[in-house]
C-alpha cells in the first residue's frame, strides 16, 4: 500500500512539474545528457551485451561513490571473471568519469528513474545476477522489483548517519520493508549497521565491512621529503593546507601569522585544490606580504626566510604529509564541496583539522573526532586555539597522530571483507531460489 501510495505521488508530481521541466529542457543542455537512459532507454550495446548473461550491476550515484569503489570493482572482477560488470551513475561527472577511468566495467549506464514503468522496462531487458548498491542510495520501486524477481540487493561500503535515519523514520512504511528485504548489507560503522537494523533490517545480515575510501588511500612516499631537502626546508615545521578552497587560504594566512609568533619555523605549505585558482592564490599571497616560493619555479639556493610553499602541481600533495606537524583539510569550511580526504594525512599518522562541512567522509570524520585524532575548526580562532597546543607539544602531535592512524587503520581491508559478504550473499540467494523451484 505504502509503495502504491509513493507511486501515486510520484506520477501525480511528475505530470505537475512536467510544463517546468520541459522548459529546462530546452533552456539548459546539460539537463539532457543521459535523459533517454534516466528513462529506460538503455543503449543498444548493453543491451546486447547483457542479453545472453546476468552481469553483475554496481551502482556507484557520484564522483566521490565511483572513485572510492574503484579497489571494490578490480576485486569483483578478479573473484568474478567469467561475469561480466555493469556499472550505473546518477551524475553526469560520475559518467564521464567512468568511461575515462574505469575499464573493470563491461558497460555504463545512467541509473534509472524510480518509476514502475521505467525500472519494469530497464529490467525486461538486463536481469542482473545480483544489485550492489553504495552508501545508502534507496530506490523503492528498483528494489522491490529485484527482490520480486529473486535478484540479491547487496548494500556495500553502507553509510546510515542518524540524520538519514530521522529522514526514513518519516517514511517508515515505505522504507521498512525495502530494508528488511535487502540480500545483506555491508556497513562502515557498527554505528551505521545498530541504525540499519533499528530501520527495519534483519540483524543477521547485517555486517560491519568498513569503508571502500579507506582501502583506497595512497601511502605518502618520501618525494616530499627529499623536495624539501633539496630546497634546505627539511628542519622546518609543517603545516600543510590541503585542497583548499576560495576562503581558506585567507583562514590558514592569517592564522600562519599568530602561529608563527609562536613557532617561528613553520612553514605553510599550501596545496589549492583546483589549478585554475594558483595565480589567484598567488596573487593573495603578493597581497599580503608574504615570502613564498612557488613548487613549479626552480630554486638555485636554499629557502630559508619563506613563510608559504605554494604546491602548484598536481599528484605531489600526499607525498607531503608524512614529513607534516599538521593538516588542514579544505574544501569543508562551507557546505558546498562537502570536504575532501581526511584518511592520506591520517594514514600518514599527522592530526588532522577539517571545516564543519565533511559530508563526502562523513564517517571517517566521525572517528576522527571520537578518538582524537582530529579536530573541527569553523574560523580562525578555533583554528588558532586548536593548532598552538598541537604545534608547540611534539608528544600532543604525536599521540593524535597515532590515533588518526588506528582510525584508518581499523578501517582497511574493507574491499576483501566485502567480497567475502558479496560471494555469501549471492550463494546463499541462489540456493535458496533453487530449493523454492
Amino acid at each position: 500500500m505504502a509503495l502504491l501510495l509513493y507511486n501515486c505521488i510520484l506520477t501525480f508530481l511528475a505530470l505537475l512539474a512536467s510544463p517546468v521541466v520541459v522548459a529546462a529542457l530546452l533552456l539548459r543542455p546539460r539537463y539532457r545528457l543521459g535523459l533517454t537512459q534516466r528513462l529506460g532507454f538503455l543503449p543498444a550495446e548493453a543491451v546486447q551485451r547483457f542479453a545472453t548473461q546476468a552481469p553483475l550491476w554496481v551502482h556507484a550515484p557520484s564522483v566521490g561513490e565511483l572513485l572510492a569503489t574503484r579497489p571494490f570493482l578490480r576485486a569483483l572482477k578478479h573473484a568474478f571473471p567469467t561475469t561480466p560488470i555493469l556499472l550505473s551513475c546518477l551524475t553526469p561527472t560520475a559518467y564521464a568519469t567512468a568511461h575515462a577511468q574505469v575499464s573493470e566495467a563491461d558497460a555504463i549506464i545512467y541509473f534509472p528513474l524510480d518509476h514502475p514503468w521505467i525500472i519494469s522496462r530497464v529490467l525486461r531487458h538486463i536481469t542482473p545476477k545480483a544489485f550492489l548498491f553504495t552508501e545508502t542510495e534507496m530506490w523503492p520501486n528498483f528494489l522491490a522489483m529485484l527482490h520480486r524477481q529473486g535478484i540479491p540487493t547487496i548494500l556495500v561500503s553502507g553509510r546510515f548517519s542518524a540524520r538519514a535515519s530521522s529522514r526514513y523514520r518519516l517514511v517508515s512504511a515505505l522504507f521498512t520493508p525495502i530494508f528488511r528485504n535487502l540480500t545483506c548489507s555491508g556497513m562502515q560503522t557498527q554505528a551505521d549497521a545498530d541504525r540499519l537494523i533499528q530501520a527495519g533490517a534483519s540483524p543477521d545480515r547485517v555486517f560491519v565491512t568498513g569503508n571502500f575510501k579507506v582501502d583506497g588511500a595512497v601511502a605518502g612516499g618520501t618525494q616530499g621529503q627529499e623536495i624539501l631537502a633539496a630546497l634546505g626546508l627539511a628542519d622546518r615545521v609543517l603545516l600543510i593546507g590541503a585542497s583548499t578552497h576560495l576562503g581558506e587560504e585567507t583562514l590558514l594566512l592569517n592564522t600562519l601569522r599568530r602561529l608563527r609568533e609562536a613557532v617561528p619555523r613553520l612553514l605553510l605549505v599550501l596545496a589549492p585544490r583546483h589549478p585554475h585558482r594558483f595565480a589567484e592564490v598567488e596573487q593573495l599571497l603578493k597581497t599580503g606580504g608574504f615570502h613564498y616560493h612557488k613548487r613549479s619555479q626552480p630554486a638555485a639556493f636554499p629557502l630559508t626566510g619563506i613563510e608559504v610553499f605554494l604546491l602548484d602541481t598536481l599528484g605531489e600533495l600526499v607525498s607531503f604529509y608524512p614529513s607534516a606537524a599538521l593538516t588542514y583539510v579544505g574544501g569543508s569550511l562551507s557546505k558546498g564541496p562537502g570536504g575532501h580526504s581526511v584518511i592520506e594525512p591520517a594514514l600518514a599518522q599527522v592530526p588532522v583539522c577539517f571545516g564543519p562541512y565533511t559530508r563526502n567522509f562523513a564517517t571517517v570524520v566521525e572517528e576522527l573526532l571520537r578518538d582524537g585524532g582530529g579536530f573541527v575548526v569553523r574560523d580562525e580562532d578555533s583554528f588558532y586555539r586548536t593548532a598552538l597546543p598541537l604545534l608547540i607539544d611534539e608528544r600532543s602531535r604525536r599521540e593524535a597522530g597515532a590515533r588518526a592512524f588506528a582510525v584508518v587503520q581499523r578501517g582497511q581491508g574493507a574491499v576483501e571483507r566485502t567480497l567475502t559478504m558479496v560471494r555469501n550473499g549471492i550463494e546463499s540467494r541462489c540456493t535458496r531460489n533453487t530449493r523454492n523451484t
